[in-house]
Parts: C-alpha cells; structure tokens; sequence
C-alpha cells in the first residue's frame, strides 16, 4: 500500500501537466444541424487560418478538446455561405460553452467572458451616446461622448497585454476622437510599453490624414450647394431605368437618400426618416432613396424589411460610381435636399439634420 501511495505521488506532477493546459468546448446548436459537422478553426494574422478540428452534432450538441492556445482567436462555424453560423471564442484552458442557438456567444473563461462584457458594454456607450445626438442633448452628448472614449482608454491600458484587449484596441481605435485622445493614449502606451504596436505613430499619422480628407471632402460637399442636382438613370426594384429627374419637382422639396443594406448607420436612421416623412409629407415633402449597393438581391432583402413608403433606385456600381463621384459621396448615409427646381440646398443631412432645414425652409 505504501509503494501505490509512494508511486501516486511521484506520478502526481506529471498527472497535474498533463491535465493542465487544455480547453473543452461544450457546444449547443438547433437539432435541425444533427448529423453535420461543426468545424474550428484558429486566426493567423489577419488573415489567415487554420484549421484545427471538427466535430459532429449530435442532439443538437457538439465538443472539442485540445490544448489552449490564448494567441489568436479562434472561430466555430457550421453551413456554407450565405447560410453559415459561426461564433468567435478563445481557445483558453477550462470549460468553454459555446451556443449557436438563440445566442450566439462563447463563455465560461476569463477571457470569453471578458470580451462577452466589454463588446456588451461598447456597444451600450456607442449608443447611448447616439442617442442623445438624435436628441440634440449637447451636454449630455458631451458626457456620453466623455464616458465612451475614457472607456475605450481605461480597457486598453488595463487588458493591453492580452488577446482580448489587443483586439478591442483594434476594433476601437478609430472611434477615438479628437486626435489630442489617441496620442494620448499612444503616450501612455508607450510609457507602459516602449514602442508599443496597439496605438503606434502611423495610427496618429493615419488619423490626421483621414480628418484632414475628410475635412476637404465636406468643403467639396458644401460646394455643391446652390448648385443644379446631376441627374442619372438608375434601376428601380422591377429593373426598369428611370432617371432622377422623375422625381425631382414633384413637391416643393425632395430629400435624397443615399445608403445601403449593409451600413448599419443607414438602417438606423431609417425609422426616424420615416417619421420626418409622415410629419411633412402634406407639407410638401418627399423622399427617394438611392441604394449604393452592389447587390441587388441584398437590397431587395433590405427593402422588404425597412418597407420605406417612398421611391427606390439602386446604383450597383455603389461608392465607386459616377454618380457617387458626381455628389462627392464618400460614405453612407449621406442625404441632400433638393428644391422644386432640382437645387440642392442642403447637404450632409441626417433624419434629425433634414427636420431642421425643413423648418428653415417654412416647412411647419
């Protein structure tokens, strides 16, 4: 008995290494997936991955094993595009739950649960923020706006050695504004950390560049005011070409729309059109929007789900095109407001921006 006693404790610590250092992902999908394979993969960069593992549903359940590695994330996905399911995770040691059902999120670790927390949060505080640009709330905006970039600082200082922080810092660095934030926050950095690669001198170099462009874009923006709108022949959602000029004059005045399915701003600011619209449309007020998508089965998508009671047409050679070269668009949503005589007034309007100039133009 003593030998076994003798023998266990010799053989304890390569037990306990051989035990350590692994994760488990215990999976939950639909019962519809039962009998197909989930697969994992692992980043490599930016761009590249690796594949690591598969495994089969069963119950609407699925696992993997295998040894953490806390580098790079990794993905879970299931189906084949447009149809696929996927969930990002870090592959951390412990137990890792991973639903692809209702949810789809990958807890149980620090590290999951960490990024579950501040992608939660960052979203709460972009929000938040928005919401009281919606409103005009300049000192409660001020103090949104206060809250988000001290958050993103705070998280990056704090999380700046781990996979976690490394790709929050990634994702969020260019909502840092205005540029005395992130050189800020690159010194700190670098006080922490000499020649640090989170925030680096050709973030801030690359920053000013963009707000400088950008600045010069809105000067070219604002240069077409008072000018005659360009007109061009476009697809409406039965395929036929109508041009803008169909729409223009109908009514003292006419907003232009321009977005797309996949710019979540744009879908955003839909509703709130929509209510402007049904505020001033017996005033003299009406709409057509123009989509810059190159898809039109992905517009067409959009449309039957926003159901906007105003005139579409879809340029699907999108930013790049004449047309987006014509009105200096650079991004979406972007709207201009015409006058009876196809003059554009207005530029850079959003839902709440477009309410304002309708009141200075007598629209109550």
């Amino acid at each position: 008995m003593k030998r076994i006693i003798i023998l266990t404790m010799l053989l304890f610590p390569f037990i306990l290494a051989c035990s350590q250092g692994k994760y488990h992902i215990n999976g939950i999908l639909n019962n519809d997936y039962n009998g197909k394979y989930v697969k994992l993969f692992q980043f490599q960069g930016d761009t590249l991955i690796t594949s690591i593992d598969s495994a089969k549903v069963q119950k609407g359940k699925f696992s993997f094993k295998g040894k953490a590695n806390v580098d790079e994330f990794a993905i879970v996905t299931i189906g084949k595009y447009p149809y696929v399911k996927s969930v990002e995770v870090v592959l951390e040691e412990g137990d890792i739950r991973v639903y692809m059902d209702t949810a789809f999120v990958a807890s149980g670790t620090y590290l999951n649960d960490l990024h579950n927390s501040l992608t939660s949060e960052i979203n709460r505080l972009y929000k938040l923020y928005y919401d009281f640009v919606e409103k005009k709330d300049t000192i409660e905006r001020n103090k949104a706006h206060d809250n988000y970039q001290k958050f993103i600082y705070n998280v990056t200082i704090e999380n700046r050695l781990n996979l976690v922080g490394r790709r929050f810092i990634a994702d969020n660095k260019s909502a840092i504004w205005p540029l005395e934030n992130l050189v800020k926050l690159h010194e700190k950095l670098e006080t922490l950390q000499r020649n640090n690669s989170l925030v680096t001198q050709a973030d801030i170099k690359e920053f000013q560049e963009y707000w400088d462009k950008n600045a010069e874009l809105e000067k070219e923006q604002a240069g077409t005011v008072n000018s005659q709108y360009f007109d061009f022949v476009l697809q409406d959602t039965l395929g036929i070409q109508r041009p803008i000029s169909e729409y223009v004059g109908k009514s003292r005045l006419l907003f232009i729309d321009f977005w797309a399915s996949w710019c979540s701003p744009c879908r955003a600011d839909i509703p709130h059109i929509k209510e402007v619209y049904e505020k001033y449309k017996d005033r003299g007020l009406s709409v057509l929007a123009i989509s810059l998508d190159n898809k039109r089965t992905a517009w067409k998508s959009a449309l039957k789900k926003l159901k906007m009671p105003w005139g579409q047409l879809i340029e699907v050679n999108g930013t790049d095109s004449d047309l987006a070269k014509a009105y200096q668009i650079n991004g979406v949503p972007y709207g201009i407001l015409l006058d009876s005589k196809g003059t554009i007034i207005a530029v850079g309007l959003r839902a709440q921006s477009l309410e304002d100039v309708l009141l200075k133009e007598g629209l109550k």
